[in-house]
């Protein structure tokens, strides 16, 4: 009976012998650890891919643009044969620019505009910036057709209509001659002649940005986002006259 007393109450007797056994042990402490940061962890190194990714994809994708109005802006006509093959070469440098994306073909619109005064609205009997200024296309192009010098964007891609726009709306097809381009008001002037580049892609995350939803908790959300820009700039010479078809 004693026996089996002491073998019941042996456990109780020790326990505070234990939990200061426990408290003291230091084996293993660091596997612990890092499984309660490693979650974190992983969360960050997800996040610092996506957002690297993301801001060099947007860099690139500015670049296009500046480089393509830049080299538009110094042509006169690109109508006739040699025209066409050297706007081909400039739709082209897209892919190298994007590079090491060149898998993230964006859309990418051309277009020439003039502002001008169509009726003498104040009254003055002069049509000047004084009276109001409409911009309208006069010719546009963009790079939906594959040539063999660029490689197009997938046509989903650039299946966004161009009509009816909002002013901070990039196009991804041509925009059409004679419609009203909106211009920023600091620019909208008299005369104004202007080769505008647009560029703008739906840029897919690889594996998705956090995002907290009260239903779910926390998930990846892997939602496109869209990455665009757009420069105005005035023609070297005389304003670029594009391909109609």
């Amino acid at each position: 009976m004693i026996n089996f007393i002491y073998k019941t109450i042996k456990p109780l007797i020790h326990f505070p012998v234990t939990v200061n056994k426990f408290v003291k042990n230091s084996q293993a402490v660091a596997a612990v650890e890092f499984a309660l940061i490693a979650p974190l962890l992983l969360l960050l190194f997800i996040g610092t891919v996506e957002v690297s990714l993301l801001v060099s994809v947007d860099r690139k994708i500015s670049r296009t643009s500046s480089a393509i109005a830049d080299l538009i802006a110094q042509q006169t006509d690109l109508r006739s044969s040699t025209g066409e093959a050297e706007l081909q070469a400039i739709f082209g440098i897209t892919e190298r620019i994007m590079y090491p994306y060149s898998d993230r073909i964006p859309c990418v619109v051309i277009t020439t505009v003039l502002a001008e005064a169509e009726n003498d609205t104040n009254g003055d009997g002069v049509k000047n910036s004084d009276d109001v200024v409409i911009a309208r296309v006069k010719g546009s192009v963009d790079n939906r057709t594959a040539s063999s010098e660029y490689t197009s964007p997938p046509a989903a891609q650039c299946s966004k209509s161009s009509v009816g726009l909002g002013a901070d709306e990039n196009a991804r097809q041509k925009r059409i001659i004679g419609d009203v381009f909106p211009l920023p008001a600091a620019i909208n002037l008299h005369g104004t002649e202007l080769v505008i580049a647009e560029v703008e892609f739906d840029h897919k995350p690889i594996i998705g940005f956090i995002t907290t939803k009260a239903a779910s908790g926390i998930e990846f959300d892997k939602a496109s986002i869209t990455l665009g820009d757009r420069i105005f700039l005035r023609p070297r010479k005389t304003m670029p006259q594009l391909p109609t078809s």
